[in-house]
């Protein structure tokens, strides 16, 4: 197992660090440097088809970004060591017999044992699992650098987010982060002119401009959606809820955008 011992006893103000997260990541959108490495991971055919910028265009990267380059780190994940061990006395597991797809189904789904925060702008945090069955841990670590989320290609709807927003600012494609503050998050990009709802982790056609599927299909009651760019935070949540009358009653009635837009400037 990894040491993560050297990021325990930092400070966190969860708050604080979300919003120098976002900072951090969309200033990541305007370097070249980044844009270029990220540029060069998609194949040229994708590229062909997004450049023109059009509606339609945007529809085979997100295919090509959820099927074929990211994968997802479930919250629950299932114990490899255990999907791998099989009956054979010389420990060789066959992936196509019978007795390894029944340990495969049957393997213990791992625990979170503890989270470790970490720096927002490097590690942010490491999650440690733990399985109940053979004892071996696992470590998730949650980057907010962009070409390290490039190494690993996995993650969940931050990494998934925060890559495909460098990926869509690679082709030239203004975009920014959407967080909801209710464990989810997603992109918007500018396209003819109007801020599009984009989400890499959902298929299509619900990935693309289907702002009120969280809040009919997933039961979001919002308060705060806010929209993150480098130099900007921009209160979206009524473009994502039908409910506006139950949000305003949520929100009580101080307007906390002031106080919020001041935190992000500060970070």
């Amino acid at each position: 197992m990894l040491d993560w011992s050297c990021l325990l006893g930092l400070p966190s103000d969860p708050l604080k660090d979300t919003f120098m997260l976002y900072k951090r990541v969309t200033e990541q959108y305007e370097n070249p440097e980044i844009l270029k490495k990220v540029r060069s991971l998609i194949p040229q055919d994708v590229i062909l088809k997004a450049t023109t910028k059009e509606d339609g265009n945007i529809i085979p990267l997100l295919k090509w970004f959820k099927n074929e380059f990211m994968k997802w780190i479930p919250k629950d994940p299932l114990c490899e060591v255990c999907v791998n061990r099989c009956d054979s006395p010389n420990g060789v597991s066959d992936s196509n017999s019978i007795s390894s797809r029944s340990v495969a189904s049957a393997a213990p789904i791992m625990q979170i044992k503890k989270i470790i925060i970490g720096d927002p702008l490097k590690i942010r945090k490491v999650e440690v699992f733990g399985c109940s069955v053979c004892k071996s841990e696992y470590a998730f670590p949650r980057y907010g650098e962009i070409l390290k989320i490039v190494e690993n290609k996995t993650g969940r709807c931050s990494e998934w987010s925060m890559l495909f927003g460098a990926i869509l600012s690679s082709l030239g494609i203004k975009t920014r982060i959407v967080h909801d503050f209710l464990d989810h998050c997603w992109n918007e990009s500018l396209i003819n002119n109007k801020w599009v709802h984009i989400d890499s982790t959902l298929d299509y056609p619900i990935s693309f401009d289907h702002p009120y599927y969280y809040e009919q299909n997933w039961g979001k009651n919002y308060e705060y959606v806010l929209a993150f760019s480098a130099n900007s935070v921009e209160d979206v949540t009524t473009r994502y809820t039908q409910q506006w009358y139950l949000v305003q009653k949520r929100r009580g009635r101080k307007d906390k955008m002031k106080e919020l837009r001041e935190i992000y400037y500060r970070t």
